[in-house]
């Protein structure tokens, strides 16, 4: 019997054993697979190179390594503001290249750069749907500024704040595809909506009445929306819950002289700062103003490891953080 339970024992021991192994070569390989997916995002956002008149479209590491030029400046005031399809291989920007700010793709597997708004108007501040098959941007119609989606070769064009106000600003889809967030003034102040593509119904997430909230951007998994907000006299970011509950500031430390800021009174400055999600979800990349300049910063989703990732002479705009195809 007692060689029975011994040799039970060890049988335990050594499946106990094994167990342990299996769990840590699981273990290194998901360690070693999110390492390599950290290797693969970048964060792309403009600058102007040298003596450019306009901007260029660079890439970076997110430790802010490896900086080069991805789409450079070919004419007039450039190319800013860059999005990332999700299948990492098309990169929807602002163009001035073809007259005017116009929407355009590069394309990474053709390196090919195609029109995609074939109207005389404005479009600017383009992003991708969650499946990648369409997009939303702003258009300027007369002294208006709207909303639409289209196919993403702005095929079967919506406007979807016709009946809104007259200036809506800077759209990011919903989880679900089934909804836009933007910001516009209402009641004197700014705040972030959501307007259900399908119903039109428009709800008020934000409800600030002491500053103006602006700049959404939803979370990967659709649960909480980062922000930019001017309600304590400084250009703060926060996160919330999709709900509009929970809104917590982000950045105190960075408030100083530099960043104090109006919505109204520098209004030419609002389409500068852009957040943007890391593809995990824990991390975001934003602009800020730290000195006499704007520069780009990283900080986890907790408000903790605040990290400048650029510090140059010149100012970088508008980021936004994916995984490209390679």
């Amino acid at each position: 019997m007692k060689h029975f339970i011994l040799v039970l024992l060890l049988f335990l021991f050594s499946l106990n054993e094994k167990n342990n192994d299996i769990y840590s070569k699981n273990n290194e390989r998901e360690i070693l697979k999110i390492e390599c997916e950290a290797d693969t995002s970048k964060i792309l956002f403009s600058r102007k190179k040298d003596n450019d008149t306009g901007w260029s479209i660079y890439m970076i590491d997110p430790k802010g390594t490896n900086e080069e030029v991805f789409i450079p400046f070919k004419h007039g005031q450039g190319e800013y503001n860059p999005a990332i399809s999700p299948d990492g291989n098309k990169i929807l920007f602002n163009s001035y290249r073809f007259g005017g700010w116009k929407l355009a793709t590069y394309c990474i597997d053709t390196q090919e750069i195609s029109r995609i708004s074939q109207g005389a108007n404005y479009y600017t501040n383009g992003t991708f749907s969650r499946d990648g098959r369409k997009i939303a941007y702003e258009k300027n119609i007369g002294r208006s500024t709207h909303i639409f989606i289209s196919n993403i070769d702005s095929t079967n064009e919506l406007n979807l704040t016709t009946s809104v106000s007259n200036d809506h600003r800077t759209p990011s889809w919903g989880i679900d595809d089934k909804s836009i967030l933007f910001y516009y003034k209402k009641n004197k102040v700014n705040d972030i909506f959501n307007i259900n593509i399908i119903s039109r119904e428009v709800t008020n997430l934000t409800k600030n009445s002491s500053g103006n909230d602006f700049n959404p951007s939803v979370s990967p998994d659709g649960k909480q929306i980062a922000f930019f907000s001017d309600r304590n006299g400084y250009l703060d970011l926060y996160i919330m819950d999709t709900t509009g509950e929970n809104q917590v500031c982000l950045t105190s430390n960075l408030q100083s002289e530099n960043n104090k800021y109006n919505y109204y009174k520098d209004f030419n400055l609002y389409w500068i700062f852009k957040v943007s999600w890391s593809p995990n979800g824990q991390y975001l990349v934003f602009s800020n103003i730290e000195s006499n300049n704007i520069d780009l910063f990283t900080i986890k989703k907790n408000g903790t490891e605040l990290t400048q990732i650029t510090k140059t002479p010149k100012s970088e705009y508008t980021p936004v953080w994916g995984k490209l195809k390679h």
